[in-house]
């Protein structure tokens, strides 16, 4: 009875071992990949075209009072955040082009599942997971608290998968694109400087954003910038605004560093207002202190 029973097993081993191989060899390589691997490797040649288009940025030789541009450059490491849809998958590091700083080889990890090939797409991000520009300070680079290191976004859409192999994927070319303009401004009250301390930004049309979804969703309001000490000098705010194609007034509520308050408005005309712009407000008058009215002229330049 026993050597009855062990070879029935040995036989019902047989049919299902021959189950598995069947079902085994109805799936291709990279199905079986994609259902028992979550982790894949990926590497995406990325760019970021000319002005303002990158996470980080240079300024040219005048320095940061006077300079006329902001060349876009690719940061070593800068991190770059992956979504599938809504979900964030991981966040893949630059490297950027020795010979070139617009181009960048985005490497990494990224943990999914549900990848199709000539069929998802994915978005990627910088430089952080929070889209907010609130808590601002003024500063351009150099910090951790900069415009460069929290506040400068950009994306890149649409980012094809075109491959999956033994546990990497492979994409389309990611062209990023500015999510915000950075404006430089300081300011004068009869043709004397304000040393600001604090600043205060709203747009007449009230679609100055404050935070963002990766759903194009947005909280818009008031942006509160306060600066680490009093001055005189330019400073650098990031601003993203719902409106980027009609000629719309900023207004500004400034304290110095006695807390006397001082008001004004700037007209910023159309052409100045797509994401990417580099728009110089040095020397805004203001017009209004304590109900002191004064009428003043103001014009908006501009460096790309």
């Amino acid at each position: 009875m026993k050597k009855s029973l062990l070879i029935i097993g040995f036989a019902l081993a047989g049919i299902l071992t021959g189950c598995q191989d069947i079902l085994v060899h109805e799936i291709s390589a990279d199905q079986r990949a994609q259902q028992k691997d979550s982790v894949w490797t990926v590497r995406i040649e990325a760019s970021k075209g000319d002005g303002m288009g990158t996470k980080g940025l240079e300024i040219g030789e005048d320095g940061l009072d006077n300079t006329t541009v902001l060349r876009s450059i690719w940061k070593n490491d800068e991190p770059v955040l992956v979504y599938l849809g809504a979900d964030s998958i991981g966040t893949l590091k630059a490297t950027p082009d020795p010979s070139d700083a617009h181009k960048a080889t985005l490497s990494g990890t990224v943990t999914t599942t549900g990848i199709t090939p000539n069929s998802t797409t994915l978005t990627l991000l910088t430089p952080r997971q929070e889209w907010d520009y609130t808590g601002q300070v003024g500063l351009l680079l150099n910090s951790n608290r900069s415009i460069e290191s929290k506040y400068h976004y950009t994306m890149a859409e649409n980012v094809l998968v075109m491959g999956v192999s033994n546990g990497a994927i492979t994409t389309s070319h990611a062209s990023f694109t500015n999510q915000q303009s950075i404006y430089r401004m300081n300011f004068r009250f009869q043709s004397a400087p304000v040393e600001c301390r604090r600043v205060w930004i709203s747009s007449d049309g009230g679609g100055l954003v404050l935070s963002r979804g990766l759903d194009g969703s947005s909280t818009t309001g008031t942006l509160d910038v306060t600066l680490d000490a009093a001055t005189p000098n330019p400073f650098f705010v990031a601003l993203r605004n719902n409106n980027t194609t009609s000629e719309e007034a900023l207004r500004f509520k400034v304290m110095d560093y006695e807390g006397v308050t001082y008001y004004g408005t700037k007209t910023i005309p159309a052409q100045y207002k797509p994401n990417g712009t580099f728009v110089s407000m040095k020397n805004a008058p203001l017009t209004e202190r304590l109900g002191v009215t004064l009428h003043t002229e103001t014009t908006v330049t501009s460096a790309l």
